[in-house]
């Protein structure tokens, strides 16, 4: 009697499951039916990272002086800079609060890319897509596994798409993608990966893939409330900030300890810079843009053959990604194609912040505040220089309740327009305050703070914030006012903890409510 031992596994060496093609047919089938039901009578979404944050314009660099050995694909030759369009969103299926825990993605499509792809229906484009998540190991350890748990959660029956959880066959899949998901407060600030391997020239390299914010990133973060502020704090940032990333390849350097087919299992090699994703400053939340992004395909067999998807995962994503985005596009009769690069694709960015002032922070923690918001039908541009006029403000902001109106503005130094700035405001029974401003950009959102009261609030607070925030919603624009009180005291906190939500807030959405009334006339 003999033992047998199982051959020693190949560098870059792919090892097909006899039952690949039914489970990934058996998903295809699930998945259709899904967003069949979903999305009856109105227009079809796709069936995975369905919900968008923004898909934004910007460029891949690819590094210069890279070894003759990393010269391979989109990297090799002269470095170039290929213009991309770049896709945020959550993973989950169905839309849902951005406040949830989630697997968070990110999608580059490069533009420009010479050379036969893969698809043959898209040999010639000239397009390179690369895929990746929050996450650096995937959920499911093979094909079979996730389709167990996609055929729970896809099913007609809403016992069965609800009480799967029960099911002690599927808790370890469960529990990795429930250690999968993450909080995230701005898009621009995580790490992504993309825990599938690709081809890298030859048949025996192997890489993955993965993305790195840059240390120096400025990103904004409005509010972690909102069911779209994954959106809102993406364009608050990209108002006048770039985000740049660092792009990774990772080699498989050992074929039993970093295997091909189990994506669960993380690389331990050294990850080695390849390029710089700079997402530049921009205009991205406008529904013509979100229509657009919804629309795009993204693919990871869109690829040159030098760059090939591996492995179980994306050997059924070839069929599942591309037979759905075609049943997507036909279901809302759009054409099926890929885009193409321009010269004036970046004409519409943005300046970046240049400003030398430092934008000084509303104090998040030992403090009370509360919000108001509307929604107004018109531009940010001309919300804001209605809101932010020194000489307008005593047109809205009027008595509500025990809370008198502005009746009189006088600047004291600057013209309300830059860091510093300040102006002395006087309400109707006769008590005054000084407000400065300390962040400012201009059309997005400005912060000021309040001192030198001259009512009973001087013996609650030394200092007020107040932060203007203007959002773009349907094309139409969002004005959200937080006002912010710290205290001296325990019996201030008390009072204020009473007199934010029940009068303050109540003045705020009053003044927000009167400004909507001016700029809708």
């Amino acid at each position: 009697m003999s033992n047998s031992t199982e051959a020693p596994k190949k560098l870059g060496h792919e090892y097909v499951q006899y039952d690949e093609d039914r489970i990934g047919y058996e998903m295809l089938q699930e998945f259709e039916a899904q967003v069949t039901r979903m999305y009856k009578d109105k227009k079809m979404l796709r069936q995975v990272h369905t919900k968008m944050h923004g898909c934004v314009k910007a460029t891949f660099a690819v590094e210069k002086d890279l070894p003759d050995e990393l010269k391979v694909g989109v990297f090799a030759g002269e470095p170039r800079n290929y213009n991309a369009w770049v896709r945020f969103s959550n993973g989950n299926t169905k839309p849902q609060k951005d406040k949830k825990k989630d697997i968070r993605g990110v999608a580059i499509k490069l533009l420009g890319v010479p050379g036969e792809k893969i698809l043959e229906d898209e040999i010639d484009a000239q397009t390179q897509d690369f895929l990746l998540m929050s996450t650096e190991k995937f959920f499911a350890k093979n094909i079979k596994e996730l389709g167990r748990l996609l055929k729970a959660i896809t099913s007609a029956s809403f016992i069965k798409s609800k009480l799967f959880i029960l099911n002690p066959v599927l808790w370890p899949i469960i529990l990795r993608a429930s250690k999968s998901k993450v909080a995230c407060k701005n898009p621009l600030d995580i790490p992504y990966w993309s825990t599938q391997p690709y081809q890298f020239g030859t048949v025996d390299r192997a890489v993955k893939y993965h993305l790195r914010p840059s240390p120096c990133n400025i990103t904004v973060v409005e509010n972690t409330t909102d069911y779209n502020y994954l959106r809102y704090n993406m364009a608050q940032t990209l108002h006048d900030n770039e985000a740049k990333f660092d792009f990774f390849v990772q080699f498989q350097t050992d074929a039993d300890a970093m295997p091909i087919e189990d994506p669960t299992v993380p690389w331990t090699s050294q990850n080695i810079k390849v390029a710089t994703l700079t997402i530049y400053p921009q205009v991205f939340d406008s529904n013509a843009r979100i229509e657009y992004g919804d629309n795009l395909s993204f693919n990871p067999w869109h690829s040159l053959p030098e760059h090939r998807p591996l492995g179980a995962f994306n050997r059924v994503r070839k069929r599942v990604y591309e037979t759905m985005s075609k049943f997507r596009h036909d279901s809302n009769k759009l054409p099926f194609e890929e885009p193409k690069d321009s010269s004036d694709f970046l004409d519409d960015i943005l300046p970046a912040n240049t400003k030398v002032t430092l934008d000084q922070q509303v104090p998040s923690k030992h403090v009370i505040f509360t919000t108001a918001e509307v929604i107004v039908n018109c531009d940010k541009k001309t919300a804001y220089e209605f809101v932010s006029s020194v000489e307008k403000l005593s047109s809205w902001l009027l008595k509500t309740g025990p809370i008198y109106g502005i009746i009189k503005v006088k600047k004291l130094r600057g013209n309300w327009a830059e860091v510093g700035d300040n102006r002395l405001v006087e309400r109707g029974d006769s008590a005054t305050l000084v407000e400065e401003l300390i962040s400012v950009h201009h059309y997005s959102n400005y912060a000021y703070q309040t001192t030198e009261f001259s009512d009973i609030f001087k013996r609650f607070t030394n200092k007020t914030y107040g932060h203007m925030w203007f959002d773009t919603v349907d094309d139409k624009t969002r004005l959200r006012w937080v006002y912010t009180f710290t205290y001296k005291n325990l019996l201030a906190r008390i009072f204020l903890s009473i007199f934010a939500p029940l009068f303050l807030k109540k003045y705020l959405q009053n003044g927000l409510n009167n400004a909507k009334a001016f700029l809708e006339e």
